[in-house]
């Protein structure tokens, strides 16, 4: 189970589309992970729940959180293996 405690925030995406291929990425390379997503434009300490439609129309980041024991291998894939370009 990941909590504050033993994980860190590796990675954070910005669109739906970014957050499904870095899940890909992370299951590839065999890293568990988890995601939180929060929406930016909330005040903060609020975080309500999320439906499909808030998801597909608020600006919302997606924070991907891995273990402590693998943040560093996971970083290091991520910086010399991971690009993402925005598609028009």
């Amino acid at each position: 189970m990941f909590t504050s405690f033993n994980s860190l925030a590796v990675y954070t995406a910005h669109s739906l589309e970014e957050q499904a291929r870095m899940r890909q990425f992370l299951d590839q390379l065999g890293v568990e992970h988890s995601v939180s997503t929060m929406d930016i434009n909330a005040p903060k300490g609020f975080y309500p729940a999320l439906s499909p439609e808030l998801l597909q129309t608020q600006t919302i980041d997606y924070i991907f959180y891995v273990y402590k024991k693998d943040y560093e291998n996971a970083k290091s894939q991520i910086e010399s293996n991971w690009h993402w370009v925005e598609e028009a």
